[in-house]
């Protein structure tokens, strides 16, 4: 006897409601839960037998949620991302990081009129000395559900379904640290599952806001690859890094099958972000006499909504357009809203390897807020530097996934465009020594390059994220990517002897590893995030000013106060000479305005690539 089942997952939608960029102020033909909720129907038009499930990070990450989060769109009733989930009849969903982002207190709200429960094994509640609470949120939750068989005959089957998210998350929001405790997501899991068995489940699910690394480490933030390893787990969806299983999430390990999907034989699948795709496990499952029913056969897929123009995109859900109609037009109006004008050009487009106003903007109002902080405090007498990072660097996230205002008006939608996400400003103090291993691990984008070779490199590497490459504005410095990185993308020391950060100075002096700077940055960064576990800091960088005032708020400020923007841009950090060596990376298309910038090493226009992208050779 057997059934057909399958699992449908979303993850990672960042509050990606519509097929609408508020940055760009533009329709967009991928993406959006409303193109998503298109695919789920269909699935269920296709095949009776269906769960549906998300692995969280769907409150935070968009104009509107943070618009949301600060009661700025008087908003009514349910949370629009709870309302269209509910809607569509989420099965379960379990919680991301990012999701605790505007405090605990707003995503309890947020999900108290979800329709569907809210799952997670590894958090509990702060308890008395070392022991932990009651769970935050329920650890399992065992689903009875009907299915009709092949022969058209029903079947009541008891689903085990428990969730998890990194024990980081209360590192990257400190705030949290003081309510809650967590644990291990893989020891966790393993007794959850375990109990869930002994209640007679007749499938085992997990919901991991966790990604893929290779690894079995107690308390990794990417844990798919152990979780799928578990002993009476029956299916895996992931979630967190964006990446996308099968396909691009693969690993060189021999557990890992990216042809089947298969991790450790079990399925796995991890369906990117923003609606990117729609995940899915088909599953068929055998009744045996005296063994119940088991997993025959595992089948993971990714449906996209549309990757154009290979793809045509999938139709937006009429409903889900219906219900986040209101939440739109107000988001609209306000994103619309006037704060200022510039007359320099601000990108991103370069921003991986150049100098750029974009970054220096953000430095600029950064330092002022601090100068202003600690006027006529000690911390004044230090030198103060401002560390900035670019969040939309195209790569992963798309050709469209830049910066770019032109000169012209500011609105907010210019200032959400130029600072993506809603981190609280911080101020660290540290010393030289700890200013060049910062820099060291932001240099560690690189890949290294052969000053020997005739034939041209890739610059970046793949897996390191742009968002982790810091600017240090108010020092100069050069990067000599001949030589290896110092760290992995995770922050893990590669090579200690390593050493890329060459000639750098303040105010003209050489920096040594005893002089002191305070540096404006943000929480996020401040509290460990952006900072690799192995630097072995001494002595650890000190938080000595922290406001609740976001950075896109400082910034908001700083173009009222100085508009119109009209500023050179400072060349304070610099690739070391390698003699002419040629270097390839992408940006987008619409860079080519803006090639003749300066700053810029000698490059050539390479012509488009097929993913839509522009090639560039620079000569380093």
């Amino acid at each position: 006897m057997t059934l057909q089942i399958t699992l449908m997952q979303t993850t990672d939608l960042h509050g990606t409601l519509r097929g609408y960029d508020y940055l760009a102020d533009k329709p967009v033909d991928t993406g959006g839960l409303s193109r998503v909720a298109t695919l789920i129907r269909q699935c269920r038009n296709e095949q009776p037998n269906t769960l549906l499930f998300d692995c969280g990070d769907m409150l935070q990450g968009s104009v509107t949620c943070d618009l949301l989060a600060r009661h700025e769109l008087n908003q009514t009733g349910a949370h629009p991302v709870i309302a269209a989930m509910n809607s569509l009849h989420y099965d379960a969903a379990a919680p991301g990081n990012h999701d605790f982002d505007y405090g605990a207190d707003f995503l309890f709200e947020s999900i108290s009129t979800a329709q569907f429960p809210f799952l997670c094994c590894n958090l509990h509640r702060t308890g008395s000395g070392l022991i932990p609470g009651p769970p935050a949120f329920a650890p399992h939750r065992i689903l009875e559900r009907c299915f009709r068989d092949l022969q058209g005959a029903m079947h009541r089957l008891r689903i085990g379904v428990t969730g998890c998210l990194p024990p980081q998350t209360l590192e990257w929001d400190h705030h949290l640290a003081t309510e809650f405790h967590i644990r291990d997501m893989v020891s966790a899991v393993r007794e959850e599952v375990a109990a869930m068995r002994k209640t007679g489940c007749d499938l085992i699910v997990i919901l991991a806001h966790s990604g893929l690394e290779i690894g079995d480490r107690a308390g990794a933030e990417n844990a798919i690859l152990p979780l799928a390893a578990l002993e009476g787990v029956d299916a895996v969806l992931g979630g967190h890094t964006h990446a996308r299983f099968p396909g691009e999430a693969a690993l060189p390990h021999p557990a890992i099958n990216v042809e089947t999907g298969l991790i450790h034989g079990t399925p796995v699948v991890m369906s990117g972000f923003w609606g990117s795709h729609l995940g899915a496990i088909d599953l068929t499952l055998e009744r045996t006499a005296g063994a119940g029913w088991r997993v025959k056969q595992a089948a993971p897929r990714l449906v996209p909504t549309g990757t154009p123009p290979n793809t045509p995109p999938a139709s937006e859900d009429p409903e889900i357009l219906s219900i986040t109609r209101p939440v739109h037009e107000a988001t609209l109006a306000r994103i619309h809203e006037p704060v200022g004008e510039t007359r320099t050009p601000l990108h991103s487009f370069f921003s991986l390897f150049a100098n750029d106003a974009a970054l220096q903007l953000v430095a600029r109002a950064q330092a002022g807020f601090l100068r202003e902080a600690i006027h006529g405090t000690d911390l004044a007498d230090l030198p103060l530097l401002s560390a900035a990072a670019p969040f939309k660097t195209g790569r992963r996230s798309g050709v469209d996934h830049y910066t770019h205002v032109p000169p012209g008006p500011l609105t907010r939608r210019s200032l959400a465009d130029l600072y993506l996400y809603p981190n609280p400003f911080c101020a660290l103090h540290v010393t030289g020594a700890v200013l060049r291993h910062w820099l060291e691990y932001s240099a560690s984008l690189f890949a290294r390059l052969d000053p020997d070779s005739a034939a041209p490199q890739p610059l970046l590497r793949d897996a390191f994220p742009g968002y982790k490459f810091d600017v240090i504005c108010g020092v100069s410095y050069e990067i000599d990517i001949s030589r290896p990185a110092r760290f992995d993308d995770n922050g893990m020391l590669l090579d200690p002897e390593a050493r890329r950060i060459r000639n750098l100075r303040w105010n003209g002096r050489r920096v040594t590893d005893t002089m002191e700077f305070i540096v404006a940055t943000n929480a996020f960064r401040a509290h460990g995030i952006g900072f690799p576990p192995e630097l072995g800091y001494h002595p650890t960088p000190e938080i000595v000013f922290e406001s609740p005032v976001w950075t896109r708020d400082i910034l908001r400020r700083y173009v009222t106060t100085h508009s119109p923007l009209d500023f050179e841009i400072q060349r304070n950090w610099s690739f070391t000479p390698l003699g002419g060596v040629r270097s390839l990376v992408a940006t987008s298309p619409t860079a080519r305005a803006y090639l003749h910038d300066p700053q810029l090493p000698p490059v050539e226009d390479l012509g488009d690539m097929p993913e839509g992208f522009m090639q560039l050779c620079l000569r380093i």
